[in-house]
């Protein structure tokens, strides 16, 4: 790979080059070749080309290499700068592997989306600070300006180890849920668990801003 983790060379099984590439600055090929029929489509970090249209998945945008920008704005608005489409000041150092930045809240200031949570032990690792944000933050939808987690344990473990601030990514509500394989956004998916049977039995549907309430620790609890 270079230095910004995009590959060059990809091998077979017995070592092999059956493919390689060369790169412009901001990710755009000089050059491909395959001693083989292969397609290799990884490039920057987090990112994976579309042949069809040149640009480059980056999970929550798409990255245009042509301009060296993604072709949406960053979805947490100006936490991330003044220019909403830009990549990074420098390619070579900066990585943006989920095409998201973090920034740091007070959980206080975070509504929860249950009622009800199952049992952690979530607490006692943040306090003792053994909680890594990088890899698991807080995945948050701003809803006419309150902020609503999907992470309910992470949420409630902050609050009950009296953190003052937690890193969140805010995730945009017309962004298609990773996880659903019918296309839902995200706000459908919150919305799906605001309705949820469980918050239902516990006290009803949970408004479209969520609770500022910690939510109830049963073995039947959301997730």
């Amino acid at each position: 790979t270079d230095v910004n983790g995009a590959p060059e060379e990809m091998t077979d099984g017995g070592g092999n080059i059956v493919w390689e590439a060369g790169y412009q600055v901001w990710g755009n090929l000089t050059h491909e070749k395959e001693t083989r029929p292969v397609q290799q489509n990884l490039r920057f970090q987090g990112q994976y080309l579309d042949r069809e249209t040149g640009l480059h998945y980056n999970l929550y945008r798409f990255y245009d290499p042509d301009i060296g920008k993604f072709i949406s704005g960053d979805p947490i608005s100006l936490r991330g700068g003044i220019n909403l489409y830009a990549y990074a000041p420098n390619p070579l150092s900066w990585i943006d592997p989920l095409g998201l930045t973090g920034e740091w809240v007070n959980p206080k200031d975070i509504n929860f989306s249950q009622r009800t949570i199952s049992p952690h032990d979530y607490a006692e690792i943040m306090r003792n600070g053994g909680w890594d944000w990088d890899r698991s933050p807080l995945r948050v939808i701003d809803i006419d300006g309150q902020l609503v987690s999907y992470d309910n344990r992470r949420l409630d473990a902050a609050l009950e180890a009296g953190l003052d601030k937690v890193k969140v990514i805010r995730i945009d509500p017309n962004a298609p849920h990773p996880d659903s394989s019918t296309g839902k956004t995200w706000l459908q998916k919150f919305r799906e668990r605001f309705r949820d049977r469980r918050n239902i039995k516990a006290g009803g549907i949970v408004p479209d801003k969520g609770l500022n309430s910690r939510p109830e620790r049963t073995s039947r609890g959301c997730k």
